[in-house]
């Protein structure tokens, strides 16, 4: 069986009351707005751990892309992976995608092909796990010494900087402090 990707249009962020998203979840309606949109007002709102909890609370990836204007895509995918649909109306460079892993954070090999196809369109990525995030960054230039470390060596991952990941708690602890 195959599924074709569907081009979707962008979702407006909001923060449906919690029985409208257990509703949903518990009627597997994965494209309703209780879900969508609070996915993306988590989003939004860098609350990471409810954006991780929600997808957990579906048993499915989620993804979420930020356009250059600052609209919001979301898809749904399933238990291992979480495919882009083509997001309908968006300008780039996207500043921003996020997607969550069943547990763990970390760049799979479909997370740095996704990457290497977007470099030089894509400026900022997350990947979210239960209680850790992982971050890359696009840079323009190549690395120039042994403390800036890259995803690869070589071809477009080497423009994606390899960050260590960073629990939720020390994330909120840095910026409380900034």
């Amino acid at each position: 069986m195959t599924t074709s990707i569907v081009p979707r249009d962008p979702v407006v962020p909001r923060l449906h009351p919690t029985r409208d998203i257990l509703r949903a979840v518990n009627n597997a309606d994965l494209r309703a707005d209780a879900i969508l949109q609070s996915i993306a007002f988590y989003a939004v709102e860098e609350d990471w751990q409810g954006l991780w909890n929600l997808a957990d609370s579906l048993k499915r990836e989620v993804s979420v892309l930020f356009d250059e204007q600052g609209l919001i895509w979301v898809d749904i995918g399933s238990t291992g992976r979480v495919a882009l649909s083509p997001p309908t109306g968006s300008r780039i460079p996207f500043q921003l995608w996020i997607h969550t892993h069943p547990w763990d954070a970390y760049w799979s090999m479909t997370d740095k092909e996704t990457l290497g196809i977007t470099s030089g369109i894509l400026e900022k990525a997350l990947v979210l796990g239960h209680d850790h995030l992982v971050r890359t960054l696009h840079l323009d230039d190549e690395a120039t010494d042994s403390s800036d470390t890259r995803l690869a060596t070589n071809g477009g991952l080497m423009h994606w900087t390899a960050e260590a990941a960073m629990s939720y708690a020390a994330l909120c602890e840095a910026i409380d402090v900034a």
